[in-house]
């Protein structure tokens, strides 16, 4: 048996997407609860990075600002 899904806000059954607009939210209170939380910040993705992962970000990042720096002086 297919167990129903729940509204991961408030935990009542969230009718399947072809009846509910808002699916996997019971409603669309939930599904604004939900925005909110990540619009405020409170949901996080972490992504563990090791050291490698780290410099290459650190390297495109300088070298973007560089590229972004440089084409400030050809205005």
């Amino acid at each position: 048996m297919i167990r129903p899904t729940t509204c991961p806000i408030c935990q009542h059954v969230a009718p399947q997407a072809s009846v509910n607009a808002y699916f996997p939210f019971c409603s669309e209170r939930c599904k604004l609860v939900d925005f909110s939380r990540w619009w405020d910040g409170k949901y996080q993705i972490v992504d563990h990075l090791d050291e490698d992962r780290i410099l290459e970000l650190q390297e495109r990042t300088d070298s973007n600002s560089q590229h972004d720096s440089g084409d400030a002086e050809e205005y």
